[in-house]
């Protein structure tokens, strides 16, 4: 039985939620958190917790999921005409790279997508989450030193499918929004209950700029101004007394900018979706404000209540784990999906892949069972009766090689070996016939730069010791790629780089390849 661990990278302390697979489902193991440091990088923080986390109890994991913190993946939804993977994949480069004030090179992205109706063409709703290389590398050397690989890494509005999956279906014409407060940060998700996310984003705001609010209204030290909040704090309707008036009055004018924002995403998804979201539920630290719900709901005129969690998992996790403990449930419940259920987004891609994953080999072990012993039975049939056509074809060979041999040379000659010496001789007649020509350097030229390749061609001289070539590409990258790949040849022996210069828009790299041609049998004729 597997064993996963959801791990929750808040700015106010960690959440860990420790899940156990079984034969009909899971079970919720343990639930843990630790405080994070009010003060310094957040890597570092994130770091101490972590390993006062992992202290304070058995968090024993085969895998850890965690989704990006703080706000510095970027998020953006597109509307396309297809739903096939490769066209999607295929067209989702040009999309980020417009959008993106930094080359597409250092960044890494993925996307989920939903089929959907766009007019009377079947297309597909596009989430991409992109970030920085760097961010994601500098996240995983961190965890690395608390001896954590995560398998996914994820979007933090995406794992909130699991919160809608645990709703009952309701008409398709109505959404859901899951709104995840925070100490520094707003996580949204938006989409249909009982199925997948459609609208994901994040923003700054939460718990923090309450407390602020709080320590700028009574002049009082933050900490102080954080401990009022958690045991008096209130608004709406749960307000009682002068002082608590006061400092909803401060909570309310700290909440507009997240209200504006939820507003106006909120609206965002039903033009796009042509859907109404009727139901907000909230969730993380800051959903515990009294009277918040209430206030949102006022405010937003959508109604409003806490993300409630099957019974089940509310006994397990304990009397401790409030509405803060959902993201790290939710992030378990990721971990521990396979097969199409799964959400795809997962940043673990590319040369950032996990390199443990067996789960593919683990699902599919039946077939590929199956697979191997098909293949087995068609290797061999496909011996026996190879073996029969190429023996009625050796004949065929060494017959026209009596030919050929006959007909130049004067005599018959079956043995390949020493007819192919007899042709090449400086006596015989084929002595005169060059080994290479224009024609067959520019072939090896083609053949060694692979079709889907985005390097285009302008312009080859070809010369039987020299070819030079002209060519436009997206970056310098492409450039060392063709170089690499012409190097692959015996005769191409010396690569020159001219100048590089970038197009006029800056979209595209022109530069200049002068390749020089001497095959090692020609060079070693020379010197003997």
């Amino acid at each position: 039985m597997a064993r996963v661990l959801g791990l929750d990278l808040g700015s106010y302390s960690v959440k860990a939620v420790l899940l156990e697979t079984t034969m009909r489902g899971f079970q919720v193991k343990a639930y843990a958190t630790a405080p994070v440091a009010a003060e310094g990088e957040r890597l570092p923080r994130l770091e101490a917790a972590i390993q006062q986390l992992l202290a304070s109890g058995p968090l024993t994991a085969d895998s850890v999921t965690v989704a990006v913190p703080g706000v510095s993946m970027a998020t953006h939804t597109l509307a396309l005409p297809f739903n096939d993977p490769k066209k999607v994949e295929a067209a989702l480069a040009g999309e980020v790279a417009d959008q993106l004030p930094f080359d597409l090179d250092e960044a890494v992205y993925d996307y989920q997508s939903n089929d959907a109706k766009i007019g009377d063409v079947k297309g597909a709703q596009v989430l991409v989450g992109v970030l920085k290389r760097s961010e994601l590398s500098g996240l995983l050397e961190s965890l690395k030193k608390s001896k954590l690989d995560p398998r996914v890494v994820t979007h933090s509005g995406l794992t909130y499918q699991n919160v809608l999956n645990t709703l009952p279906p309701t008409a398709d014409d109505e959404g859901v929004a899951v709104v995840d407060l925070g100490h520094e940060r707003i996580s949204l998700a938006i989409g249909r209950a009982g199925g997948p996310v459609d609208f994901a984003r994040m923003f700054m705001g939460g718990g923090l700029a309450l407390t602020k609010a709080l320590s700028t209204e009574f002049q009082i030290p933050l900490a102080e101004a954080q401990t009022w909040k958690e045991n008096h704090g209130a608004v709406g309707t749960e307000v009682v007394g002068p002082d608590a008036e006061r400092a909803a009055g401060a909570f309310l004018r700290a909440l507009q900018p997240v209200i504006r924002e939820l507003r106006s995403s909120i609206k965002s998804y039903s033009a796009r979706m042509k859907r109404p979201v009727t139901r907000i539920l909230l969730c993380g630290g800051t959903a515990k404000l009294l009277g918040l719900a209430g206030q949102l709901e006022k405010d937003l005129g959508i109604a409003t209540s806490m993300v409630t969690l099957p019974a089940d998992t509310q006994g397990a996790l304990g009397l401790n784990a409030g509405p803060e403990a959902v993201q790290a449930w939710a992030l378990a419940l990721r971990g521990q999906a396979t097969g199409a259920k799964a959400p795809r987004f997962n940043l673990r891609r590319g040369e950032f892949a996990f390199k443990s994953d067996f789960d593919f080999a683990k699902d599919k072990l039946g077939q590929i069972a199956a697979f191997a012993v098909v293949l087995v039975v068609l290797l061999i049939a496909s011996g026996i009766a190879r073996n029969t056509i190429l023996e009625r074809r050796e004949k065929v060979v060494d017959q026209v090689l009596c030919d050929v041999t006959t007909r130049i040379l004067g005599k018959c000659e079956r043995n390949f070996d020493i007819a192919l010496n007899l042709l090449e001789g400086k006596e015989s007649p084929a002595a005169g016939v060059p080994k290479r020509t224009a024609v067959s350097l520019l072939a090896e030229v083609s053949q060694r730069i692979p079709a889907d390749s985005p390097v285009t061609i302008e312009r080859v001289t070809v010369d039987l010791d020299r070819i030079e070539l002209v060519c436009q590409a997206p970056s310098v990258k492409q450039m060392e790629d063709v170089i690499a790949a012409l190097k692959t040849y015996k005769c191409f022996k010396e690569i020159s780089e001219g100048k590089v210069e970038k197009s006029k828009d800056g979209t595209k790299v022109g530069f200049r390849l002068d390749v020089k041609v001497e095959c090692p049998d020609e060079s070693n004729a020379g010197q003997g």
